[in-house]
């Protein structure tokens, strides 16, 4: 790689193509890695308590299966969630055992790995002979084709595979219709679904024979088409109330905003003289808003005010189970579960007691420096999978998983404090002189393509 910023435009050039080439190498040695990870993980397919390990198949026909566990060691190296890490497992076994084409040419550095799961994902329900017929076509048109290009041919491939499964697509894309309403961003939310074509169709009809009627200062027909949600969903079969919604909503009682604290000029001048700052509400499931907007967004809401108040100040407990208040005041003060890189908000978890509870154990067992919210797979991690954990501080939880990496999760994230170190290759021992020199042993694809990233990489 250069050593100096580039100088010129030409040089510039030059980096950038170094860079991306670097990119490509790394790209291959980290798939490669997951691949042989998956390969050589191992499972004691003999426990059979329950909640221990189990081989899953997280790949589609023809992959073949792997421990569970192994996800979690690879969320923490690569600092993404269990979940992230499980799609990646599962994505390399599809290319690599469906798609021996498209793997063979990824690993030689022609093509781009987000391009080849996302053709390989579209082809998710394709059986292993179709998918044989499939990685032909794929193979030579990412070759020579741009991927604007692709995108326009490979539906249509994937009916060609199999005819049969595109039929059964279509019935199973009836079953699946469905509207999602995503979280809040920047104060609105982007509606998505899957109708029927003739419903589609009214919808699109009565949002513009609604949006007609709405004040022109309401914006222009755009705007106002998307204001005729709601008042289509206030108004259904003529009624103004729908059944009710529980929300959460989370707001600092300080904000200036919401008028419960009266706003000071930091200069001593008067109340109100200034425009009042807005903080930021969360409102679980869907995401951020203003918190001057709180008003309008509960407006006609029935609303249940739970405050939360010094959750430091909460007396530890004797029972397993943690009282309301308790939960309420972990939940808080850590949002996440406390796995390395975990994104399960708290109230989905389980708050696991991080020195086991003893039923002789004596009181005050279950308290904010012994409690800390994990999903279910990763609770299950904790107790059968190797990994060990202590709380050295209230909020603090250090993890060294089995293979000897370490993490601190905070409220505020997760840092790698520690990896261990480099394992030397115990050479091989020397042949027989009495036997004849082996003939020189075939290389794999994956021996071939890891040579060529780790030779980029050290230029």
């Amino acid at each position: 790689m250069f050593e100096m910023v580039p100088g010129c435009v030409a040089e510039a050039f030059a980096a950038l193509d170094e860079a991306n080439r670097h990119a490509r190498a790394a790209e291959v040695a980290a798939v490669v890695a997951v691949a042989k990870a998956a390969e050589l993980y191992e499972v004691d397919q003999e426990a059979v308590f329950e909640g221990m390990e189990r081989v899953i198949f997280p790949g589609h026909a023809g992959t073949p299966g792997v421990g569970e566990f192994l996800a979690a060691e690879i969320a923490g190296i690569l600092g993404i969630s269990t979940g992230s890490a499980l799609q990646r497992i599962a994505d390399v076994l599809d290319v690599r055992f469906r798609f021996p084409r498209l793997w063979e040419a990824f690993l030689g550095g022609e093509l781009r790995w987000w391009q080849v799961v996302d053709a390989t994902n579209r082809a998710a329900v394709l059986g292993v002979k179709a998918v044989e017929w499939l990685d032909r076509q794929l193979a030579w048109a990412m070759k020579v084709w741009s991927w604007q290009r692709i995108l326009k041919h490979i539906d249509r491939w994937i009916v060609e595979a199999d005819p049969a499964v595109a039929a059964e697509r279509a019935e199973a894309e009836r079953r699946r219709r469905d509207v999602e309403v995503s979280g809040i961003t920047d104060g609105h939310c982007t509606i998505w679904g899957i109708v029927d074509a003739a419903d589609g169709v009214a919808f699109d009809h009565a949002l513009t024979a609604v949006a007609r009627t709405l004040p022109a200062e309401d914006g222009d027909l755009r705007q106002r088409r998307a204001a005729a949600v709601g008042v289509l969903a206030r108004r259904v079969s003529g009624q103004d109330v729908l059944p009710a919604a529980t929300v959460v909503v989370h707001v600092n009682a300080t904000d200036p905003a919401l008028g419960l604290v009266g706003p000071t000029d930091e200069a001593g001048g008067i109340a109100g003289s200034s425009p009042v700052a807005s903080g930021a509400a969360v409102v679980e499931r869907w995401g951020a808003l203003l918190t001057a907007r709180i008003p309008e967004f509960l407006a006609g809401s029935r609303v249940t005010v739970r405050p939360v108040v010094d959750p430091w100040a909460i007396s530890p407990e004797t029972p397993h189970h943690p009282s309301v208040s308790l939960r309420t005041a972990v939940e808080t003060l850590m949002p996440h579960d406390v796995f390395p890189y975990g994104a399960t908000p708290s109230r989905s978890c389980d708050l696991d007691h991080t020195v086991p509870y003893a039923d002789d154990g004596g009181p005050g067992q279950t308290r904010w420096g012994n409690l800390g919210p994990l999903s279910r797979f990763t609770h299950r991690v904790k107790t059968h999978g190797g990994w060990h954990l202590t709380q050295p501080e209230p909020g603090i939880f250090h993890w060294i998983s089995p293979a000897g990496y370490h993490y601190l999760v905070t409220a505020q994230g997760t840092i790698r404090i520690a990896s261990p170190p480099p394992r030397p290759r115990e050479p091989e021992p020397p042949p027989d002189w009495e036997d004849p020199p082996p003939p020189e042993a075939e290389r794999s694809l994956e021996t071939e393509a890891w040579a060529a990233a780790a030779w980029v990489l050290a230029t």
